[in-house]
């Protein structure tokens, strides 16, 4: 008389499979470079979110991360704005420093993409990192405000 074992008699769906590549997209707004403006107004943010909707089509399974620099943008953004993560950090690069700390909490192999919505120099090593890991990176930024090796290091680019 034999044992039942599980594992013998029902095959598991993915052995000798690779994992499904995740479709979920993790954005990087520095909304203070996307909409040009040091200091935000209400429009300056609807305009942003308008422009990236119809765009990039985010899905509720996609998470989107919001980087200010000053306490007047963070508030005019998190009012005008409700769902994505805010974050903000005072002073020179304050936006781009509250995102890079805010990539740091999320396990990144749980997203396809990672939308990089800012030209800052800032994020080459961040988008080094990514790339080498296989994750597909994205900028978008104007031509005008793009860091040229940022350009270098990102396989994909659209125009903000």
């Amino acid at each position: 008389m034999s044992t039942f074992s599980p594992a013998t008699v029902l095959p598991t769906r993915n052995r000798g499979k690779r994992p499904a590549r995740p479709t979920r997209r993790l954005f990087i707004l520095d909304i203070e470079n996307y909409a040009e403006r040091k200091v935000l107004r209400t429009f300056d943010v609807e305009n942003v979110r308008d422009s990236i909707y119809r765009k990039f089509a985010p899905t509720n399974e996609d998470l989107i991360v919001i980087g200010t620099s000053h306490t007047a943008n963070f508030v005019c953004a998190g009012q005008e704005w409700i769902g994505p993560r805010h974050v903000m950090r005072f002073g020179h690069n304050g936006a781009d420093l509250a995102l890079l700390d805010a990539i740091g909490d999320y396990r990144l192999d749980t997203f396809g993409e990672v939308l990089i919505l800012s030209g800052d120099g800032i994020f080459v090593n961040t988008a080094k990192a990514l790339v080498a890991r296989g994750i597909k990176i994205t900028v978008v930024s104007k031509f005008t405000n793009l860091n040229r090796a940022l350009l270098w290091v990102a396989p994909c680019m659209s125009a903000a």
